[in-house]
């Protein structure tokens, strides 16, 4: 086995202990009582950054041609947004809920049928190219932390209906902060979304390009999103399902745009 993919296998086990210790913290009620919730994803990160770095070297450019690599990246962009914006966002427990969804990404980026291919030789390695296609990748990522905390709003407001006020509900942030938390991260993928755009029109790509065409659809999906949450159209409820629901668009697009 490379040892890339060991790398991977720890991260993603890495995850999965981060997810059973915060399970087991808010079971016994002491998860104001430890300081260490974070450190599994930290140890995870760093093991994916690892894994992107060998996986780099192993192909010659960026990672980011097949989808179990596209996974992986995407995986590893989550964790990242996760450090950087769960704190800004006043987003608690957004560990519990992100663990699950990176571990299960990185499960199916290794068990996929020709999980992670030789790459075909490629010429000059153009620096404003592999950084569109980073971008817009992160960009991705930060939907799935928007369709995360869409799912943590949803189930706070079921919680409150069933009037099942537990350890999970105490530990959850109020439920108008979830609300703002998924305008403003389907609003950051939105912005890094529109500068991955901005620099295929600098690169001039082909309008007919596949994977152009489904990153513009992906925009306008998300472009309606914002402006109706902008208006205030819906509620905070449809508003979560809408975040939930419209995360299915980029991440099926995944496997379409990498058979172009």
């Amino acid at each position: 086995m490379e040892q890339y993919r060991t790398l991977l296998i720890l991260a993603t086990l890495a995850y999965l202990g981060g997810l059973f210790h915060a399970g087991t913290a808010l079971t016994k009620r002491t998860w104001h009582d430890s300081r260490w919730h974070a450190l599994p994803m930290l140890i995870g990160f760093c093991l994916t950054t690892a894994f992107l770095y060998l996986r780099g070297q192993a192909v010659g450019q960026c990672p980011m041609k097949s989808v179990s690599d596209i996974l992986v990246f995407i995986s590893w962009s989550v964790i990242l947004l996760y450090f950087l914006v769960g704190g800004a966002y006043r987003v608690s427990l957004l560990g519990l809920f992100t663990a699950p969804l990176v571990a299960g990404m990185q499960i199916l980026a290794v068990f996929l049928p020709g999980a992670f291919p030789d790459y075909p030789l490629k010429g000059k390695i153009i620096p404003l190219v592999e950084l569109h296609a980073a971008v817009a990748l992160i960009a991705y990522a930060a939907f799935a932390l928007s369709c995360i905390t869409g799912i943590m709003y949803l189930l706070q407001e079921r919680l409150l209906k069933k009037h099942r006020i537990g350890g999970l509900f105490y530990q959850l942030p109020p439920i108008q902060d979830l609300a703002k938390s998924v305008r403003r991260l389907s609003l950051l993928g939105l912005i890094l979304l529109s500068a991955a755009l901005a620099m295929s029109f600098a690169l001039k790509q082909p309008v007919s390009n596949p994977k152009v065409i489904f990153a513009w659809a992906v925009w306008l999906l998300y472009a309606v999103m914002g402006f109706v949450m902008w208006r205030h159209v819906l509620s905070p409820r449809q508003t979560a399902w809408l975040a939930v629901i419209g995360f299915v668009v980029p991440f099926v697009s995944l496997w379409l745009v990498t058979k172009a």
